[in-house]
């Protein structure tokens, strides 16, 4: 298109703009030179914008105006919009958008000028409808979720509650959000029989009580996508349903979620605050777009820094984002409309669109926001070890008004994932992968602090809660700890990891038993069966027949970066791939390849959990080591008696090292502190390490592969014959077998 009239009277600075917006190729800054020099322009076309942003270098928000800074216009990405910026703004930029006008279909603008009060609900429609229509089976389940039917559903039509048998297979939306300090009154068998009378939840003594403004606005907002049936679990978990196991339920709110037609997600407020700007049902948003006019009738849109991080998905800062619930509800939902900085957004598997964005024309790519974990390759069918360790971790590290929800907010999740995970979790450690599953640690960081979660004091129901047997809090299990964890990035040497120098194999040392209390006998413990390691052998038995859908390759000699490639016991000379096995991405860790073939289970059955039991139990060994500061992060050093260095633990925070003496600086009245601090180590599994040498301060890779083993450890202390994990870590397998060893009946929680 070519440039308007106005912009062709001489000015090069408008021109250059235009062009800006308009020709690819075009790749000069936009220079307008300090504030002073950009303000004394005689160009009307442009000045409007210079005047703008020198306003905001000057206010007291930003605090750091340079009279001889040099401001432009420069695009930062191939695929990045325009960006303002003054050299010594410290951070203020302005991304901009040519804002494409209703009647002019053919503008090359790409945003929107907003009504401020009213969300646009027939884009809204639109965007739902093209993607029912066109997008196909890619935007249904994205986790091949078993077809289920919620317990109760909201029918918006007749404003009632109905049995979700009721509602045949008509769809229905679903609804995420968070409740604030809401706290929701609970449904008796009485009231649950009044809510299924038409118009009950339509009465004002009834909604006043039962139906939050998120509810009511949600009610409302499904009649306008054109449908009929809503879940939200405020009233479609009623405490007066008998044939509502509260277990039950948990498991199966992953597939509530990813069976829905849609979720509208309530990012912006709480249950309180409902869904503003849907006019006719909710009061107005008060949206505020920075609009600048560039001419007679263009408009230039400076994008909303709160709402769009730099790669231009959603910023995920509003407390929405950081709750533990939403995790799972967001994460399973296939289709989702995000009410986020008062503006609408449509997610599904091939699109992501924006109120203000101009709909493109063309199919986009949607791009995993980087608080998404890749969870593909466990979606279908494979144990995945490594990428349920992204899972855990960044869930783990979001936020719950009870701690001791930390199970039921992602049991939902984990009964999906249950289908590539043989036998299920307990307490959110895989039951195929047990051994290793708890040799989980504290990752190190030191943003976030990790604590050690306990149960609140509180009525049976408030809020979302579900009090259950499933609300324990075992310290042996992550579940029992706020914050970053990692059951290790390499896995369990058997899907290959691009960045790992090293791999490791668990060799289970013991038997693990589970039950409900510290007292059961051996007739009332429940033997843990981890699978894979019963039957890691036979899958390297390369003589055999493969199973379906694999393929064996040749090995490599080197790695992904031309390094020396670590590999498992009788794995060197091939590798397998599966025809079912995602694609990597340019940004995982893990290949598409795995050491060794295996069985891989069909994912369209539902997954199953065991019960969950808190009480661990095993026949095994310990000792004694003393420990010291290391220099790393969160890490303490191990030394035997004779001040040996046998391994390492890794406390929860780095503040922890504070119980640990520095090497060599005790006072030591009788050796004890110059020592270090004595703990008490207990072995839970021994392991076959593969790496390549590389120093730590270099990074230059050293000799080829070697081979190793240790012990992973739990640092314990006993109360009333039960020990409690502190930490966990390791001793090399040269060290241990040279301890004084104790034989210990360990009662674990």
């Amino acid at each position: 298109m070519a440039a308007p009239p106005e912009l062709l009277s001489g000015c090069k600075s408008c021109q250059d703009i235009w062009r800006r917006f308009t020709d690819p190729t075009f790749k000069d800054a936009v220079s307008f030179g300090p504030p002073a020099a950009a303000l004394s322009t005689p160009c009307p076309i442009h000045r409007p914008l210079v005047e703008s942003f020198v306003k905001v270098l000057r206010s007291e928000n930003t605090g750091i105006y340079r009279a001889t800074a040099a401001m432009s216009i420069r695009k930062p990405g191939k695929e990045a919009s325009p960006r303002l910026v003054e050299s010594y703004s410290g951070g203020v930029f302005w991304d901009l958008l040519l804002a494409r006008p209703d009647d002019k279909p053919d503008h090359p603008g790409t945003t929107r000028v907003l009504e401020p009060d009213w969300a646009d609900l027939d884009m809204l429609k639109r965007w739902k409808d093209e993607c029912l229509s066109s997008h196909g089976a890619k935007c249904e389940s994205l986790i091949h979720v078993f077809p289920s039917r919620p317990a109760w559903l909201i029918d918006v039509e007749r404003k009632c509650l109905v049995p979700g048998s009721a509602a045949e297979a008509a769809p229905y939306v679903a609804l995420s959000y968070t409740y604030g300090e809401y706290v929701a009154p609970g449904i008796d068998a009485e009231t649950l029989v009044a809510l299924q009378q038409a118009n009950a939840l339509g009465l004002p003594e009834t909604s006043s009580e039962y139906v939050p403004p998120m509810v009511q606005h949600a009610m409302g907002l499904t009649s306008v996508l054109g449908e009929r049936y809503l879940w939200a679990d405020l009233l479609c978990v009623p405490d007066g349903d008998p044939t509502l196991a509260k277990e039950e339920h948990l498991q199966q709110m992953g597939a509530v979620y990813a069976n829905a037609v849609v979720t509208i997600i309530g990012a912006d407020g709480d249950v309180e605050k409902g869904l503003p700007g849907l006019r006719g049902i909710s009061g107005p948003r008060n949206l505020h777009q920075r609009v600048i006019p560039f001419g007679e009738e263009n408009k230039l849109v400076v994008r909303r820094p709160q709402v769009y991080r730099f790669d231009g998905h959603l910023s995920t800062e509003l407390p929405y984002y950081r709750r533990a619930w939403t995790f799972q509800e967001r994460l399973l939902s296939p289709r989702k409309i995000y009410f986020h900085e008062k503006e609408l957004h449509w997610e599904c598997a091939r699109h992501v669109l924006h109120e203000e964005q101009v709909q493109p024309a063309a199919e986009v790519k949607m791009e995993e926001p980087t608080d998404y974990p890749d969870m593909s390759a466990m979606l279908a069918g494979f144990p995945d070890l490594g990428a349920l360790d992204a899972v855990v971790d960044r869930y783990n590290a979001r936020d719950l008004r009870y701690d001791e929800d930390a199970l039921p907010a992602i049991s939902g999740l984990l009964t999906v994932l249950s289908r590539a995970f043989t036998g299920g979790f307990l307490y959110g450690i895989p039951e195929m992968f047990f051994e290793r599953g708890l040799g989980w640690r504290h990752g190190p960081s030191l943003r976030t602090k990790v604590r050690r979660r306990s149960p609140s004091r509180r009525p049976d129901r408030q809020g979302r809660s579900f009090s259950s047997s499933v609300s324990d809090l075992p310290s042996w299990s992550w579940i029992g700890w706020q914050g970053r964890v990692t059951m290790g990035r390499d896995g369990e040497a058997a899907r290959i990891n691009n960045r790992s120098h090293e791999i490791e194999e668990t060799v289970p040392i013991t038997k693990w038993y589970t039950a409900r209390s510290p007292d059961a006998g051996p007739s009332q413990r429940r033997e843990i069966n981890s699978t894979w390691f019963e039957d890691r052998e036979k899958y390297k038995d390369f003589s055999k027949p493969l199973p379906p859908g694999w393929t064996r390759h040749e090995a490599p000699g080197l790695d992904h970066f031309g390094r020396p490639r670590p590999y498992p016991d009788g794995c060197a000379d091939y590798v397998f791939r599966h025809d079912a096995m995602p694609a990597p991405t340019p940004e995982t860790r893990q290949s598409d390849s795995w050491y060794y073939p295996f069985t891989v289970p069909e994912v369209g059955t539902p997954g199953t959990m065991p019960n969950q039991t808190p009480y661990l139990f095993c026949e095994t060994t310990r000792v004694w080591l003393w420990g010291c500061q290391a220099d790393r992060m969160n890490q303490v050093e191990l030394y035997d008696s004779l001040g040996c260095e046998a391994g390492e633990l890794y406390l929860p925070n780095r503040s922890d090292l504070g119980a640990f003496p520095r090497r060599g600086l005790g006072d030591g009245h009788d050796g004890q502190e110059e020592r270090g601090l004595r703990v008490e180590l207990v072995a839970i599994y021994k392991s076959r390490v593969c790496e390549f040498s590389l120093d730590q301060e270099t990074r230059v890779i050293g000799a080829p592969v070697r081979r190793s083993e240790r012990y992973t450890v739990l640092w314990v202390e006993w109360k009333e014959g039960v020990a409690y994990r502190l930490a966990s870590g390791y001793v090399r397998a040269e060290s241990w077998d040279k301890l004084e060893h104790e034989q210990v009946s360990l009662v674990l929680n």
